[in-house]
């Protein structure tokens, strides 16, 4: 066999793995993408269950619990991408899920220590921080799971625990709105839903095989994405319900339940487009561009929406009572376009190791922080979110344009 030969059968085999790996990505973002959109619908389900079954108040009460045990619990996000990035350790994960359970349960109890304090600066009841903070327990092994799970590849083992678990939701929800002490039996429903599905998480991995280990370096890189990306998702919220009264704060957040669809969708195309990534590294930019386009022909359609009938919107998802913060849908929506578009770069700083975009990224939130800190009302929340967040999105683009151009001069 003469090397031309070699030559086109080196070039057939590279252009099958190619050919390969494109149907493998659509094939990935087909599966996740529509278990996305139904997990999607359940949580949408939630919300308007919730709004109408709560009223506002009420209802922002309950978001602000969701949000403030995500935000005690973030290391499970940190966990998640670290997790995404470094693949199963070992075959046997006894301990290291021990560990898990022991951060979990050390988790819940900074919530309880917490409790009063923050009972007083949230107008909440402390006892319900710890009924709603018992999901805390198996989170964090149940986290370290689904980054097992994408980094193989499993979308549908991962788009399946999205919508049951999104789906128990709404059952949870349905049986809280009808009980007499509705918001603390849902606080204990969330957290029989969540050890289910680690249970079913703790199944699927069993036949994952053991990842090589990658530098110490890119998991704390993507520990911090993770972190940056949790904040991002729940900073507004929580000040929300401290800076304004109760039935401002719920339809703030009832707001956001709506607006977060676009980094929602966001966060199922990162995910996507990094494991890809970490597959294929020479076609990074591929990837990129392919989420980058679905994402925006999707987040232009929705915000058109939002633009076009921010009422019928507001009042289909969430009722009647909520309806005065429709003519505010179109400007928070673009910021949570500008949110999504800094999830996806996020998700391809971890890959290409570039730390300069999660410094912006931090940066910026603190930015946004500050703002929203010193905002005086529902206007001014939205306001400060918009700036912030589409300002970033701005800056962090430009970076990725010095970036890629570093690279290629190198």
């Amino acid at each position: 066999m003469g090397p031309d030969c070699c030559c086109v059968l080196g070039r057939q085999c590279q252009n099958r793995m190619k050919s390969e790996a494109t149907l493998k990505f659509w094939a990935d973002n087909a599966a996740y993408g529509g278990a996305t959109i139904l997990a999607g619908i359940f949580n949408w389900l939630y919300a308007v269950l919730l709004a109408h079954g709560m009223g506002p108040a009420r209802y922002g009460v309950i978001i602000t619990l969701n949000n403030v045990v995500a935000v005690i619990t973030l290391p499970a996000s940190v966990v998640t991408l670290a997790s995404t990035r470094r693949g199963k350790p070992s075959q046997r994960l006894g301990f290291l899920r021990l560990c898990y359970g022991v951060s979990g349960i050390a988790l819940w109890g900074l919530l309880a220590l917490s409790a009063i304090p923050l009972s007083k600066t949230l107008n909440v009841a402390p006892g319900l921080f710890l009924l709603f903070g018992l999901s805390s327990w198996p989170l964090i092994d149940y986290a370290a799971n689904l980054g097992y799970l994408a980094r193989a590849r499993r979308y549908t083992w991962l788009g399946g625990l999205a919508v049951t678990g999104s789906g128990l939701s709404v059952a949870a929800v349905m049986g809280a709105v009808m009980a007499r002490d509705g918001v603390a039996l849902l606080g204990v429903l969330q957290a029989m839903v969540l050890w289910m599905l680690w249970g079913l998480s703790a199944i699927a991995v069993r036949g994952l095989k053991v990842e090589a280990a990658p530098g110490s370096r890119s998991i704390v890189l993507s520990s911090g994405v993770g972190m940056a990306q949790s904040l991002m998702m729940l900073t507004d919220g929580v000040i929300a319900k401290a800076r304004l009264r109760p039935n401002q704060a719920g339809l703030y957040n009832g707001l956001a339940t709506v607006g977060q669809t676009l980094p929602f969708i966001a966060g199922s195309l990162a995910l996507v487009m990094l494991t890809a990534m970490l597959d294929r590294p020479v076609q990074r930019a591929r990837w990129f561009y392919s989420a980058l386009a679905i994402y925006l022909s999707i987040g232009v359609a929705v915000e058109l929406l939002f633009w076009l009938a921010p009422r019928v919107v507001v009042q289909w998802a969430l009722g009647d009572r909520f309806v005065s913060v429709g003519h505010w849908l179109a400007l928070y929506g673009l910021a949570m376009l500008a949110l999504g578009l800094l999830i996806i770069l996020l998700a391809e700083a971890i890959a290409r190791e570039w730390w300069t975009t999660l410094v912006l990224a931090l940066g910026g939130l603190a930015v946004w922080i500050g703002l929203l800190v010193r905002a005086p009302s529902l206007a001014g929340l939205v306001h400060a979110t918009a700036v912030s967040l589409i300002g970033l999105a701005v800056l962090a683009i430009g970076l990725r344009m010095w970036l890629i151009h570093v690279e290629q001069a190198t």
